[in-house]
């Protein structure tokens, strides 16, 4: 009696198998997530030249800065940026060997969940390391005035806004290449 059931629900299901691997396979859903992938990898390029852009004129701050911040400064959030780098050169990577042609929906999930939490870990240990770095940094003899305390806040709000947007556009990008279904 239960195998007789069993082999009618199979039955019933068997017709749709197949329309539901032709649809994930669909070409469009397919150009649709090479497209974000591409957005991704691009944005993740840019930032990785922003960040050799900021890294330079942080190491070379001492000869054209007026304000003349300590070595061990300059060394600490050099330090932090080669992290950042080095972080956005393995999410690049990671990302990039995602195969959308031929990967199967659960392989770019995986690999998708373990992009998403290099990314969120990295992001937490640089903005947990600069915090403390800003708030010694506001405390030093050079910006012991309030007004110099007050731009070195307003610009590491602005920074850390900027930051979280970024960060939050990009793990949008990577839960809808990663989504079984297009929005």
């Amino acid at each position: 009696m239960e195998l007789e059931e069993l082999k009618s629900t199979w039955q019933a299901v068997k017709p749709n198998l197949g329309e539901t691997v032709k649809y994930e396979k669909s070409p469009t859903r397919l150009r649709r997530r090479h497209d974000v992938k591409s957005r991704l990898l691009n944005r993740l390029l840019w930032g990785e030249i922003f960040s050799v852009v900021c890294l330079v004129m942080l190491a070379t701050s001492r000869w054209w800065s007026p304000t003349k911040l300590p070595v061990i400064w300059i060394a600490m959030f050099c330090a932090l940026i080669l992290a950042e780098m080095i972080g956005g050169m393995l999410i690049f990577k990671s990302l990039r060997h995602i195969n959308l042609w031929n990967d199967t929906n659960a392989v770019i999930l995986s690999a998708t969940v373990r992009i998403k939490k290099f990314y969120r870990n990295i992001e937490l240990v640089v903005c947990l390391s600069v915090i403390p770095l800003f708030v010694w940094l506001s405390l030093i003899p050079p910006f012991n005035n309030l007004s110099d305390r007050l731009v070195i806040w307003a610009l590491v709000a602005v920074a850390f806004a900027a930051e979280l947007l970024w960060y939050r556009s990009n793990m949008r990008q990577l839960t809808r290449m990663s989504s079984w279904i297009d929005e």
